[in-house]
């Protein structure tokens, strides 16, 4: 059972009127899960706006007029710290998804994609997951062969939890999988991030890949 959120305030950066409009009247509906949904059409317009926003959670188009999504992520991560920001984007190439995600973006889906499953990647998000469209992590895992660069360096279940991660699951899911506690997840992520030297999900993600190369 998934563990109760408070109401997050959602920011659509979008700069197709239609796809925008149809992100803010079919998320904003949702008032149990998001407290405010407000939507621009560049990074610029955003970064202008009155900011008064709890918990937010960023959906960013990367091709945008002015900025682009993946340049606008570490302007969001300068001014709102506990930002989590999930690209919303027709583009699938390996390396506009792992510029993402180094840039800090902590999922990736294909535009395409009902509004139901935006909107369950948000949830999924908020629950310690990294949503990515199965579509788009099929073509990065079909990219890389498996080696062992990351894996050397931890123990099994180390390992086991950064698998969780990398999968998409949260926290709970990743504890349930194991069969350990969810305070016990994030010891290892702790470590796991002290080994590899890194501070975040997006990065660990992006170094997993990367070793895999």
């Amino acid at each position: 059972m998934a563990i109760k959120q408070e109401p997050c305030d959602i920011i659509i950066v979008e700069d197709d009127k239609g796809i925008r409009e149809a992100l803010c009247k079919y998320l904003g509906r949702d008032k149990e899960n998001f407290s405010s949904v407000c939507a621009f059409d560049s990074i610029e317009k955003m970064l202008l706006a009155t900011w008064n926003h709890k918990m937010p959670v960023f959906l960013l188009d990367i091709n945008l007029p002015g900025l682009s999504g993946i340049e606008g992520i570490p302007m969001i991560k300068e001014r709102v710290e506990n930002a989590e920001i999930i690209m919303i984007s027709v583009l699938s190439d390996t390396q506009s998804i792992f510029n993402a995600i180094c840039a800090g973006a902590s999922g990736y889906i294909d535009k395409e994609v009902p509004l139901s499953q935006i909107k369950e990647s948000i949830l999924a998000l908020r629950q310690g997951g990294s949503p990515i469209t199965p579509s788009i992590a099929r073509k990065v895992f079909d990219y890389f062969q498996p080696q062992n660069q990351v894996e050397e360096q931890l123990t099994d279940r180390e390992q086991s939890v950064v698998r969780g991660i990398v999968d998409g699951l949260s926290y709970k899911l990743i504890a349930d999988r194991l069969g350990i506690s969810i305070d016990t997840v994030r010891k290892y992520i702790k470590s796991v991030y002290g080994k590899l030297h890194i501070n975040s999900k997006g990065e660990l993600i992006a170094k997993y890949h990367k070793a895999r190369s």
